[in-house]
């Protein structure tokens, strides 16, 4: 029954005329590119990311603020949107084909006056820098560097910015949760949010893969170290497996590449 559904889902939102290149999702119409991997992974999964997804829930409260960092087409803000009526969510976006499709899913959406989509990159400055674009059915892989992970790829120069100054741009609000998903520039984010994260205290959910840092020399210990310094811990999903050496970064690494920095107590 649910491989039918799943077909079904991928023919008529995927092909149909009439009804191809948006689904609906926790309670709004989200815009997808044609023949978009993203698309295909939330009619796979039902519930795309369901356990990044409940972990940001669980971190929600009323007036706060989350920053939705590679926010893609909106998979994991809207459903936040829909389940605090109080919330308030900065997606930020800097792949112009996938930026596209966000804006067109924030402004058919009911929160639209709590929902911001950003075009930008971040890092630890501001200005412009070259982004490698993918075709736009893999915008999940496009990124500040080109980790040759989706194909050939187009290089076009995106704004670039810090997460402390969208933070203070915001007007400094208190941030519940931060997502940072940016194909391997996690950790130039990170440096560029030193501000937000040891004022607000926020549960920080980031992607941390091996290839992707490859591309960036960044070493995989990089988050470990980044962590202590905010004064956070680190915890591999989706058992939230408490990570406190290299060796078992690493190791977890092979299995998962989703990664939680909660405040110490």
């Amino acid at each position: 029954m649910h491989f039918l559904r799943r077909t079904l889902k991928r023919w008529l939102y995927g092909h149909c005329p009439g009804f191809a290149g948006a689904f609906p999702y926790y309670g709004t119409k989200v815009h997808f590119p044609k023949d978009s991997l993203i698309f295909r992974l939330a009619c796979d999964q039902g519930i795309y990311e369901a356990a990044n997804q409940r972990l940001l829930l669980s971190a929600l409260r009323p007036g706060a603020t989350v920053f939705d960092v590679g926010a893609n087409i909106g998979l994991l803000s809207a459903p936040l949107l829909a389940a605090e009526p109080g919330l308030r969510v900065i997606s930020v976006e800097p792949s112009p084909h996938t930026f596209a499709c966000l804006q067109r899913t924030l402004a058919g959406s009911p929160w639209r006056e709590r929902w911001t989509a950003l075009a930008v990159a971040t890092g630890e400055n501001e200005g412009q820098i070259d982004f490698f674009c993918a075709d736009p059915a893999l915008g999940a892989f496009d990124g500040v560097r080109d980790t040759h992970r989706a194909g050939a790829t187009t290089k076009v120069t995106v704004p670039l910015t810090t997460l402390d100054k969208l933070w203070s741009d915001a007007g400094r609000p208190d941030v519940c949760a931060v997502k940072i998903d940016v194909e391997g520039a996690e950790a130039a984010t990170l440096r560029g949010a030193l501000g937000l994260l040891r004022t607000t205290r926020p549960l920080v959910l980031v992607e941390w893969n091996a290839d992707n840092l490859r591309a960036y020399d960044c070493p995989p210990e990089t988050l470990l170290t980044l962590a202590a310094d905010l004064g956070f811990d680190v915890f591999a999903m989706p058992g939230l497996v408490r990570t406190v050496s290299p060796i078992h970064l690493r190791a977890q690494m092979k299995f998962e590449e989703s990664f939680v920095l909660l405040p110490k107590q």
